[in-house]
């Protein structure tokens, strides 16, 4: 939650910065293709395809806000028994075309359990699991790699994946940031390609509503890995969360 009036302020002003740089983009290449400036049909396919990618950007950061917006409302987080990699498995798989086309190699382990139920929202969880392997795949190295790991904690009471990829990694100075409202690191910043810094707070505000945890560990220059922990379904126990 914002601590103050200007602290709003300040966010609404990341956030028009940062929607009104691809919109500039999309108005300034619909502008070349209709003043003719290019005649060449395949450079205008191309310039087309440039507009379309920045549309798919403006997309994506709106989905953040609404998918935000939406956690205030907790009576929209309808809730089951699921299983938790059922939903990884599907985020995986809607994942791979943009690693590969990234050439990021996801590497799925066998997992301990292949059915671990938690008590739950899919389309959330989805959400989480997006988000995590998208910045994996965005913030990650040339020829990298994405590695999930997962088991039950100590208490047998908990499912914990771990996410963890082999890129830019993020600061010292910048890793207690990056679960803030509209924060990216400095690192990121250089790197970025349609964020408006809600991706890892919308993660963290699931995965707490979920009951659960996650936590962070990074090396600039080596890669990050994010652990996500989450109570497990317990007939009768859940079910009134």
């Amino acid at each position: 939650m914002m601590s103050s009036i200007s602290d709003e302020k300040k966010a609404l002003a990341v956030l028009a910065h940062d929607i009104k740089g691809p919109l500039s983009s999309i108005i300034d290449l619909l502008n070349i293709i209709d003043k003719g400036y290019v005649t060449d049909p395949e450079k205008s396919k191309q310039l087309i395809s440039r507009a379309i990618n920045k549309t798919s950007i403006l997309i994506r950061m709106v989905d953040d806000i609404l998918d935000f917006s939406k956690l205030e409302d907790k009576s929209l987080m309808k809730r089951e028994r699921i299983n938790i990699f059922n939903a990884l498995d599907e985020s995986i798989t809607l994942m791979k075309q943009y690693a590969e086309n990234r050439n990021i190699t996801i590497e799925q382990c066998e997992f301990c359990r292949q059915e671990e139920f938690v008590y739950g929202n899919h389309t959330f969880l989805l959400r989480v699991f997006n988000n995590v392997i998208m910045n994996a795949i965005k913030y990650n190295k040339k020829h990298g790699r994405i590695i999930f790991k997962s088991y039950r904690d100590k208490s047998d009471k908990n499912i914990v994946v771990e996410i963890t990829d082999t890129g830019i990694g993020i600061s010292t100075e910048d890793i207690d940031k990056v679960f803030l409202i509209f924060e990216r690191g400095s690192n990121a910043r250089r790197n970025i390609d349609g964020s408006i810094g809600l991706g890892l707070s919308l993660v963290k505000q699931i995965v707490e509503d979920h009951e659960g945890t996650i936590e962070i560990a990074s090396t600039l220059n080596v890669g990050t890995t994010l652990k996500i922990t989450l109570p497990l379904y317990k007939e009768g126990e859940n079910n009134e969360l």
